[in-house]
């Protein structure tokens, strides 16, 4: 259905919409899921779905053993979640209340699927638990 008109890739703020050899491609890491494409298609070309996971995660879970608090899920603008879906909190550690973090879980139906926490956490701390 694309036309090639290059809407898209001009309505791309975050610079992630591309074509190679004729062929629009997404680079994920740098989607900020804002939609300004969908919205700018004439043909309704662009369908929004999960990026690397076809279910619905309907909840996360963080390793807080593993976490180290580096803030990376904290970070500005969706360079980690689009949704803005992490904070930092208390949480038990064996036994102890200690800083952690945790997300927003009154939220998740936010989620867009794109996995980026779980593909951006350099400890491996974040998996998101999918239906």
């Amino acid at each position: 259905m694309c036309l090639r008109c290059e809407r898209c890739l001009r309505a791309c703020k975050a610079k992630a919409i591309y074509f190679e050899h004729g062929v629009r491609k997404v680079d994920y890491v740098k989607c900020k899921a804002c939609l300004n494409c969908v919205q700018v298609c004439p043909r309704n070309a662009i369908e929004v779905t999960s990026i690397t996971s076809p279910d619905q995660i309907i909840s996360i879970k963080i390793d807080h053993e593993k976490c180290t608090i580096c803030e990376k899920c904290l970070g500005e603008n969706g360079k980690f979640c689009p949704k803005n879906l992490f904070y930092k909190d208390f949480v038990k550690k064996v036994g102890r209340e200690e800083e952690g973090i945790r997300y927003k879980y009154r939220e998740i139906a936010k989620c867009q699927g794109c996995l980026k926490c779980e593909l951006s956490c350099p400890e491996g701390a974040i998996k998101p638990v999918k239906f």
